[in-house]
């Protein structure tokens, strides 16, 4: 009955391609919906394209989407995306200066043995030259300009329920194209982010003193996460109302980069309950930033000193301009997160009209199609609608009980639940990325972002995944482990911004550590130990 209902999401791959879904996995979290990938699918690839035409990488004409998914730089598994590693790394090896292994390391906290080597090619230096330096200098005020241009639009037409007098299919089809358009340019400053980052790490390496990199990326001022915890503490406070907060971070909310969820301006409970918790804290995340913003002055303060007076003036050029460069990236991200929540409101809207004409039998319902399909499904095209939600509502209920390797080859094999631990305790847990200081604490274990959880002083937060939704919680907390991300990731970007000790990239955090359990988050060493577990008293009293 069903044999013909293809399946969007499953993805395919040939046995040698090696695939990660480190940073895309908190880009879009939990496991999408078709809708969701035919929004995200073909935007995601032409963005990262974009950017290596943006700095002369591509020629124009290359910035399209392969018909072979082996040869694109990311593709879906089981509802998750993930990055093609090797195929993004020859593309990147044209760029001179940059060792393509350097992204493998950024994103994995190593490289593999085996890995193909790329060697640098330089045959489109010429055009290198001449376009990167207008990257660098005008990308940042077009993404700022795009995010205002964007703000003014989600407010009026998406927060106050303004519309338009478009079809709603016809507003569906423009949200995808302004997510596309965002997230293209947001690909040039990622790419930004990543080599000025590299410059950082490489600067403190040559005052001889590594560690100092994490400190120097503390601190920054002014990025949007921070403001959002602030102002949720205002909220807690009696400071800013509900309306106000909603009004400015309305389009935030439990896994905000799948389409397919409800944000906080469509169920505004989660804030409630955040508030609540900032009520009970003196002390406002904007304090804790400002201490962060004193150590990373510190470091700058240290690396100069170490540095030879002739490359002062150029490395202290590098640190403004990595400040400039994190809080722009951030104000990218919430571009297009507002860009989905358009999104988003238009296919509700789609799909209460086919509901209301009997097409489909609840609004939601319409997430279970891509684009496409509802374009067909307007025109009154696309047979057995219902019979296709069906399949597909309970495949994408089988992906979500699956636990996906981080990193894998070919198609990804799901972890089974007897094999997760291997059936041996681990009591220590290392990550790709870390930093901070070090923190003794009771794990608080949130595999659920809808999930309520009261974080008390000292606790420490254990999760798969953070977006920028987690900022309030983050802020919360006194440490943070991270099953999936690395350095360039949200989650290390807003620790450091609030000074909070961090492992991330553990790949099994959420797995190994159980709620409850005494933990120590050793960011210098890159460690998180198991000190006490919750389902054993005699050890809870070592």
């Amino acid at each position: 009955m069903y044999t013909n209902v293809t399946d969007p999401i499953r993805g395919t791959s040939e046995p040698d391609r090696y695939w990660t879904s480190t940073n895309l996995g908190e880009a879009c979290p939990e496991v999408m919906s078709p809708m969701c990938w035919s929004i995200w699918e073909q935007s995601a690839e032409l963005g990262w394209l974009y950017s290596m035409y943006a700095f002369g990488v591509l020629p124009k004409k290359k910035v399209l989407v392969s018909p072979d998914v082996n040869d694109r730089g990311l593709s879906c598994f089981f509802g998750r995306q993930a990055l093609n590693v090797d195929a993004i790394k020859e593309i990147m090896s044209a760029l001179p200066g940059v060792d393509a292994d350097d992204f493998e390391r950024d994103l994995m906290g190593s490289v593999r043995p085996d890995a193909p080597r790329f060697e640098t090619t330089y045959a489109r230096v010429p055009v290198l030259m001449f376009k990167a330096p207008y990257a660098l200098l005008r990308t940042g005020s077009r993404l700022r300009s795009l995010h205002d241009e964007m703000y003014d639009h989600w407010k009026s037409a998406v927060y106050s329920q303004a519309g338009s007098d478009c079809e709603p299919i016809e507003d569906l089809v423009k949200a995808r194209e302004g997510f596309q358009r965002i997230f293209s340019v947001h690909c040039v400053w990622r790419f930004i982010f990543q080599g000025a980052q590299s410059a950082v790490v490489q600067a403190a390496g040559k005052a001889g003193d590594a560690a100092l990199a994490d400190q120097l990326l503390s601190g920054v001022g002014d990025v949007n996460e921070t403001k959002m915890a602030d102002d949720l503490w205002r909220l807690g406070q009696g400071d800013l109302t509900e309306g106000e907060f909603l009004a400015t971070w309305g389009y935030h909310g439990p896994n905000e980069g799948n389409p397919y969820t409800s944000v906080w301006r469509e169920n505004p409970a989660p804030i409630r309950a955040l508030a609540a918790a900032y009520a009970q804290r003196a002390e406002r995340p904007a304090e804790r930033a400002a201490r962060a913003q004193a150590v990373g002055a510190e470091a700058e303060r240290r690396l100069l000193a170490a540095t030879p007076w002739t490359q002062r003036p150029m490395t202290r050029w590098l640190l403004r301009r990595m400040r400039n460069i994190i809080r722009t990236l951030q104000v990218g991200k919430a571009a297009y997160l507002m860009a989905i929540d358009t999104a988003r409101a238009a296919a509700r809207t789609f799909g209460a009209q086919q509901v209301e004409r009997g097409v489909l039998g609840q609004v939601d319902d319409v997430f279970f199609f891509t684009i496409e399909e509802c374009q067909e499904l307007a025109a009154g095209r696309l047979p057995n609608p219902r019979e296709i939600v069906d399949v597909r509502r309970a495949t994408r209920a089988d992906y979500k009980a699956m636990v996906l390797p981080v990193a894998f080859r070919g198609m990804p094999k799901p972890i089974e639940a007897d094999d997760r631990n291997d059936g041996v305790a681990v009591t220590e847990l290392a990550g790709a990325a870390s930093g901070g200081g070090i923190v003794e604490g009771r794990a608080r274990v949130v595999v659920d972002p809808d999930q309520e959880v009261d974080l008390d002083a000292g606790d420490v937060l254990v999760c798969r995944f953070t977006d920028p939704s987690w900022a309030p919680l983050m802020a919360l907390a006194d440490a943070l482990v991270i099953d999936i991300g690395g350095s360039a990731s949200h989650g290390a970007v807003v620790a450091r911004e609030l000074g909070i000790p961090f492992v991330i990239g553990t790949e099994s955090g959420t797995r190994v550590i159980q709620d409850g359990d005494r933990i120590r988050v050793d960011g210098p060493a890159n460690l998180v130990s198991v000190l006490a577990s919750a389902n054993r008293p005699e050890a809870a009293s070592a």
